[in-house]
């Protein structure tokens, strides 16, 4: 079965990061054969005075495989405790996935989680509307991290939303690709224009700059700018979490 496991809060200036410790949680997970997991993508969450974050106030979520939610579900916890950073008031929230299933509540909780200051009451009322298939749960200091943890699944299930970990490196500098090299080549299904445009597969691209690949219509997506009357993939500058 596949679920969608979704991390918050877990940090302090000092320690790895909440989207590191979510892909080390993963690959414990795969070495035991509890589950395999995929790609992870960050969320952002409403930037507020209210609102105690460690820098930039993202969520992390990933999907994974399982053939035993109860115990995967039980070994992700006893992981984040064991390895959220000291002061950190870490959540978590692991969701069943089930086709046809309605997320609109959910994916409307993490469209609020940008734009609202929500509380801990907030995130365990959303949750209960999903009672089969959601578990919500703190884990240490004020455990509000639930919030965004919820919020980041939410988000996640848009499909819309969140820029995937990681950096895409040019294997060297100013490498030229068509669009549907760079694809075969790089972690990538689809390259847009800013406008939403898909570019042709036969548009050459030059990669000149590490980029990053965001979730646009469910697909991993590379955005692709004009410079100087040439494609490239857009620069991004990434930040610690």
């Amino acid at each position: 079965m596949k679920i969608l496991i979704c991390i918050d809060d877990t940090d302090n200036l000092d320690s790895i990061g909440t989207g590191q410790l979510l892909e080390d949680m993963c690959a414990e997970m795969e070495r035991t054969g509890l589950a395999k997991g995929g790609f992870v993508t960050r969320h952002q969450l409403l930037i507020h005075e209210d609102i105690e974050y460690t820098s930039h106030n993202s969520s992390m979520c990933c999907e994974a495989e399982t053939g035993d939610l109860q115990k995967t579900a039980a070994f992700a916890k006893e992981y984040l405790e064991s390895h959220a950073a000291e002061g950190s008031d870490p959540g978590i929230c692991i969701l069943r996935l089930t086709d046809g299933a309605d997320y609109g509540k959910l994916c409307e909780f993490g469209r609020l989680a940008q734009t609202v200051v929500l509380r801990k009451e907030d995130a365990y009322a959303a949750a209960a509307m999903y009672p089969d298939v959601l578990s919500l749960t703190e884990h240490g200091g004020t455990g509000d991290g639930v919030i965004g943890a919820l919020a980041g699944v939410g988000l996640r299930l848009t499909g819309s939303d969140g820029r995937v970990k990681g950096k895409i490196r040019p294997e060297t500098e100013g490498e030229r690709l068509t669009v549907e090299e760079f694809c075969e080549k790089y972690p990538v299904d689809q390259v847009l224009t800013e406008d939403g445009d898909r570019l042709p597969d036969e548009t050459e691209l030059v990669f000149t700059e590490p980029a990053k690949a965001v979730m646009i219509g469910g697909t991993v997506t590379l955005v692709a700018v004009r410079d100087n009357g040439r494609w490239i993939p857009r620069p991004h500058k990434g930040n610690k979490k």
